[in-house]
């Protein structure tokens, strides 16, 4: 009977258009995953931690460099007998063209390829005298910054970096679903509240036109319509208080929805599902820990930041070694009277040039670099502890959203009795009052005690809903209850920053 009075009378409160359109919960929860701004600005750091990984592997991307130089140059005076200018000139240019190249080893490869050009006025036995280098440096680390574990630690700590920002902003996901809901249903209640202080009002006005009537039939005194016009006064104020309230609410679940513009007053008013009528029977609690734990986001991206400070701790680690470096150098060289003849002197090897080498540099003490090695031993281990206090709080989380969604089902079944024995106390002392038997105050207070009842009924079903909602988002099963789920069409690897934005981290519609 309650719900009958809240479709009928709902239309009273003024919060339906004539051309009644709902808003479905799903397409609330869809409408906020494409337009909330805070999920699209928590987006970016996910799509720039993607970003990031290109970035690291760039490192080993070639790079081509070049250089090219000229010089002027007359001596003040003869520097030898054998110089056949008064004042020597010599102009010099060099052109220089190459590319470096890193590898996963450490090693570092080097081809270069340069031209000399001299011409003087000076004895010379070639003039102009060109001569060509084509040369090839390796290095190669054998300690500190030596072999792939090391070299390869950026990219996949960039990896594991993305990794846990798509775990971060996936609880920013649920999040959102979690607010939206509770937004969305905290307007239903208040429209129900709304149509329950209606039907009040209804019968209050009732009970005046009744006292009004026996007033002027001299059956009771102008007291009881006095008592009557105040109940229906009061019952209009409640009714203002509560449209307010559907107001707020709408504007609330606006926000979640990301509407774009609330600063103008908004036109047409958001129509949503009624309450449902009944709530299910709850999962036991060791399937509701075991799930919790299970797919608990916060956990798995906290598992990606552990793994982030180990390979912390192996770059730390590296960087207290000392240097030692493996240098080798092969240059072949060609001299001829133009640019083409050198450089075939060159290719056929008229000249060479080679050295290998070793270099060395230990820092005095490692201080810094040994400090830093224990910072990142101790910040592993601070990541494991918080891993363990992250599962132990969601635990926790998860009994006592249990226990109040549990509560909020019992609260439920007493107050509903509580507002069934008050409506049939409410319609025995009207009836006594339609025969004189008792006195119009009493038919007050049952019509208070009613209304109380089904204020109490209807807030506890509606925090009972709230705390299922809640146990929904601790267990991980706020996706599957609303028809949505993560998209695996593409993996990890796959995903670039271009898909984050706009496919809010791969949520789909479930089939």
């Amino acid at each position: 009977m309650i719900n009958f009075r809240i479709l009928s009378l709902i239309f009273l409160c003024g919060y339906l258009s004539t051309e009644p359109k709902i808003l479905p919960l799903q397409h609330a929860i869809s409408t906020a995953l494409e337009h909330n701004l805070g999920l699209r600005i928590a987006a970016v750091a996910t799509a720039n931690a993607m970003d990031s990984v290109q970035i690291e592997s760039a490192a080993f991307d070639a790079e081509i460099f070049g250089s090219f130089s000229s010089q002027a140059r007359q001596s003040a005076a003869t520097n030898s007998a054998l110089d056949s200018a008064k004042l020597p000139e010599s102009d010099n240019r060099r052109a220089r063209l190459g590319f470096d190249k890193r590898f996963v080893t450490g090693t570092t490869a080097t081809v270069n390829s340069s031209i000399n050009r001299r011409d003087s006025n000076n004895n010379a036995v070639r003039n102009p005298d060109y001569g060509a280098e084509v040369s090839l440096l390796i290095r190669q680390p054998l300690l500190k910054g030596a072999w792939t574990k090391v070299n390869l630690a950026p990219v996949a700590r960039a990896k594991v970096n993305a990794e846990r920002s798509l775990f971060e902003l996936r609880s920013d996901v649920l999040d959102l679903l979690l607010e939206t809901e509770i937004a969305y249903w905290n307007l239903a209640y208040a429209k129900a509240d709304c149509a329950l202080i209606t039907s009040s009002l209804a019968l209050a006005e009732n009970l005046l036109d009744e006292n009004t009537e026996r007033e002027r039939l001299g059956i009771v005194t102008p007291l009881e319509v006095l008592q009557a016009k105040a109940e229906v006064l009061n019952r209009k104020e409640n009714i203002i208080q509560a449209e307010r309230l559907i107001q707020d609410y709408e504007d609330n679940l606006r926000r979640y929805m990301g509407e774009a513009d609330l600063i103008s007053e908004s036109t047409g008013n958001i129509v949503v599902s009624d309450l449902p009528k009944a709530l299910g029977a709850l999962r036991p609690m060791q399937e509701v820990l075991h799930d919790t734990l299970f797919s608990d986001v916060e956990a798995k991206a906290q598992e990606r930041r552990i793994e982030v400070e180990r390979i912390n701790r192996v770059i730390a680690q590296d960087a207290t070694r000392s240097e030692l470096d493996l240098t080798a150098r092969l240059s072949y060289l060609g001299r001829d009277n133009d640019g083409r003849g050198a450089y075939k002197g060159a290719y056929n090897r008229d000249g060479y040039d080679w050295n290998v080498g070793m270099e060395i540099r230990i820092p005095w003490g490692f201080r810094e670099s040994r400090i830093r090695a224990r910072q990142a031993s101790r910040n592993l281990e601070k990541a494991s502890l918080q891993l363990y206090d992250i599962k132990q709080e969601k635990a926790l989380a998860a009994r006592s959203a249990w226990r109040s969604a549990a509560t909020g089902l019992k609260r439920i079944e007493v107050t509903r009795s509580a507002m069934e024995i008050n409506e049939q106390a409410f319609l025995q002392e009207r009836a006594r009052y339609g025969s004189g038997l008792v006195a119009y105050r009493s038919v007050l207070e049952a019509q208070r005690d009613f209304d109380l009842a089904k204020s109490n009924y209807l807030k506890s079903f509606i925090e009972t809903l709230r705390a299922v909602v809640r146990l929904g988002r601790v267990d991980g099963t706020l996706l599957s209850r609303n028809g949505f789920s993560w998209n695996t069409a593409k993996s990890e690897s796959e995903i670039t920053a271009s898909h984050v934005v706009p496919l809010v981290n791969k949520i789909s519609k479930s089939p």
